[in-house]
């Protein structure tokens, strides 16, 4: 087992250099407890949504999130029926990733414990299978 301390900044740096960051998300900013950056898609709406991704749980590994939008992007998104992606399902406001799979088809032995967010970090519990 092991615990491991990080940062939304870092988690985004790992991201960025394992490069699992799409060309079509950019102007990452991380502010506090939140991820802020624009999306660039071929919506007849608008060609660049700015969003923010909030931490809210993490439970039985599934991780939780909170999207916020501008107004007219939040009532297009109320509305619209998004395609769910391997590992991920939205569902207004709440985008649900399924992270322990993930980490299991990609890592194949580490599985999450438990994710707990305080003061600025993660801590993420781990064990072997």
């Amino acid at each position: 087992m092991a615990e491991i301390r990080i940062t939304i900044s870092e988690i985004v740096d790992i991201c960025i250099a394992n490069k699992l960051i799409p060309d079509s998300v950019s102007n990452i900013e991380i502010l506090g407890e939140r991820i802020k950056f624009r999306y660039k898609n071929e919506n007849p709406i608008s060609t660049n949504i700015d969003l923010e991704i909030n931490y809210k749980d993490y439970n039985n590994g599934i991780l939780f999130l909170e999207v916020q939008t501008n107004w007219i992007v939040d009532k297009y998104l109320r509305f619209k029926k998004l395609p769910n992606i391997k590992y991920l399902q939205y569902e207004h406001p709440v985008l649900t990733f399924f992270l322990q799979q993930y980490l299991y088809d990609k890592l194949k032995i580490v599985q999450i414990e438990d994710i707990y967010f305080k003061n600025g970090y993660f801590k993420i519990k781990t064990f072997n299978k």
